[in-house]
């Protein structure tokens, strides 16, 4: 008793956001869309005690002056603020290119843990980095990230983890069981988001009168499909199976948050073409033990899954064109970026996948 004393009050002497006896948590942008699901869902772990949330643009502002919606108390802080080497697990929710700067100063200043939400630590390979985002700031730390998809690579081991991009995730789980299993000749996913998926900051393209009443295709470069998720899909494909050059265009919906991919798949030979059932049979096999995905007959909407930590998969198999098709269903917000980081860092700490997210199955 008396040491669960002097640990509140040690918390509450730090000035914390989210105050209790527990694991210490630090929030590096939590004033954007996954950032605000960040602090909610922490503020919820019954394994952690205290949060830290930073953010450069509100720093003094209440957290619940700037999302009402989370019933949170305390400040934002500015991220120098906040001792890295008291925290058990850190959370970087910034920009490509801006978060390996962060990430390798929470690593070098002691922080137990870092789970990094940006690209910065997705693809494996510098040279593929650089192709797709330019120069990386700190390549020597790729080796060591750990890509946190467990339902397809199992529990993420190491200090770092590279937390997966919403599009990847949906494509990914959908894709691993068949590319297990199947040779393939070609893949074309066709993506739909909610427009939180481009995150906080707003611009034309996000605006409420370009996106109202309207569904665009974008990533596309020059003519030709040029989004930055193509290559994470492929790589993380490639450590299942082979897999060519898949083809992949996303599209932006009126809608704000979760996403569906409608993936046609190929195979070498038309021969192998299996049952719907067989597919959702693969599912139950490879996710069975897992808490988090799901497969049902019936092709998944985006409603069955906003809102969720939840991956909603389905199949069909198009005979006539000689085609298998695949349907995946996530929110991006959650499954597809803070309810995953969230699995992660459960996982790396040794606790139950599903600790603080069971409301969200």
């Amino acid at each position: 008793m008396v040491n669960q004393i002097m640990q509140i009050l040690e918390y509450l002497s730090e000035g914390s956001t989210i105050c209790g006896v527990g694991l210490k948590a630090g929030i590096y942008g939590g004033s954007g869309f996954v950032g605000a699901e960040l602090v909610r869902l922490l503020a919820g772990h019954p394994e952690v005690g205290a949060t830290s949330v930073s953010s450069r643009g509100y720093a003094g502002r209440g957290i619940s002056e700037v999302y009402p919606h989370l019933g949170v108390g305390g400040e934002y802080v500015e991220p120098d603020e906040i001792d890295a080497s008291g925290l058990d697990a850190a959370f970087v929710a910034y920009g490509h290119g801006e978060s390996a700067g962060a990430v390798k100063e929470l690593l070098d200043g002691g922080a137990g843990l870092v789970v990094d939400l940006s690209a910065d630590f997705r693809l494996p390979e510098v040279e593929v980095y650089e192709e797709w985002y330019g120069e990386h700031p700190v390549p020597e730390l790729l080796g060591e990230a750990s890509y946190g998809l467990p339902e397809v690579f199992g529990a993420p081991v190491g200090r770092l983890i590279a937390n997966p991009g919403c599009y990847p995730t949906a494509a990914i789980l959908a894709l691993a069981p068949v590319v297990r299993r199947l040779q393939i000749r070609s893949v074309t996913i066709n993506a739909l988001s909610g427009v939180s998926g481009a995150g906080a900051k707003p611009d034309v393209r996000t605006h409420f009168m370009t996106v109202n009443e309207n569904v665009s295709a974008y990533g596309i470069t020059n003519g030709s499909p040029r989004h930055r998720h193509t290559p994470e899909i492929e790589a993380m494909l490639r450590r299942v199976g082979e897999v060519p050059e898949v083809t992949f265009v996303p599209h932006l919906l009126p809608i704000s948050r979760g996403e569906l991919e409608t993936i046609v798949v190929e195979l070498e030979d038309p021969g192998d073409l299996p049952e719907s059932g067989d597919v959702l049979g693969w599912y139950a096999e490879d996710y069975g033990d897992w808490k988090f995905v799901e497969a049902q007959p019936e092709p998944p909407h985006i409603s069955h899954v906003a809102n969720t930590n939840r991956a909603r998969l389905s199949a069909a198999v198009d005979r006539r064109a000689g085609k298998l098709l695949l349907f995946s269903a996530v929110d991006n917000l959650l499954k597809g970026a803070a309810g995953a980081a969230v699995q992660n860092m459960n996982l790396a700490l040794g606790l139950e996948e599903d600790l603080g997210l069971e409301h969200l199955k």
